[in-house]
This record gives structure tokens, sequence and C-alpha cells, in this order.
């Protein structure tokens, strides 16, 4: 795959539109209406349309649907607590791979040879 499909993949608009159409594709499955689905997640019919069609709506309204839908286990996954950073510095430094250390033996002998 080229630089520019991987690029679009990672869209966050292609995402959501995938988001909203894995939404719709889940509640047809289950044989549910907009209707049904609006009302078992609380929420208003067009509101629901904005997400299965646009992707559009508040990660509250993506909860509600989840859980509606029984895919609530998978937004649980996807923001499983994981090693937390406390500054984007300490996410960068974890990325960089490191040389290999000298031997301290082999270091600390020059330095005596030096004195």
């Amino acid at each position: 795959m080229d630089k520019i499909s991987s690029l679009k993949l990672r869209n966050p608009n292609t995402l959501i539109g995938a988001i909203g159409r894995r939404l719709r594709r889940q509640r047809l499955a289950k044989g549910w209406t907009q209707e049904e689905l609006a009302m078992r997640a609380g929420l208003s019919i067009s509101t629901l349309k904005l997400m299965e069609h646009e992707g559009k709506g508040s990660l509250q309204r993506l909860a509600k649907v989840a859980v509606a839908l029984d895919l609530d286990g998978e937004l649980r996954f996807l923001f499983a607590e994981q090693k937390s950073y406390d500054s984007l510095d300490d996410v960068e430094r974890t990325q960089r791979q490191r040389a290999p250390r000298k031997s301290t033996a082999m270091h600390s002998g020059s330095l005596h040879s030096s004195l």
C-alpha cells in the first residue's frame, strides 16, 4: 500500500464515516429500525441518522448507541488503560531507539588510565 492510501485510511473523517457505517450494519443485523435503536439509546432519530450517515455525534452519544447495540465491550477495549505518560515528551522518548550501552568495566578502565 502506498503512503497516500495509508494516510487516507488514517484520516479522521474516514474513520468516523466507517464508524457510522458499522453502527448502521450492526443495527440492521439486529433487525432494528432507526427509530427502535434511537429509542433504546435514548437519542432522537435525527441524531442517529447523523451518526450513521455522516459520523456526526458526541462521544456520549456514541457510547449510548454502542451500549444499545452491545458494542460497548469493544469501546472499553479500545480505550482500556494502557501505560500512561505524563507528557508528549515522555511518549517520544519511549519511541526513540537507544544505542546499546558500552560495558561499564571497559568505560571505567579508560577513565582510570587517563588519571
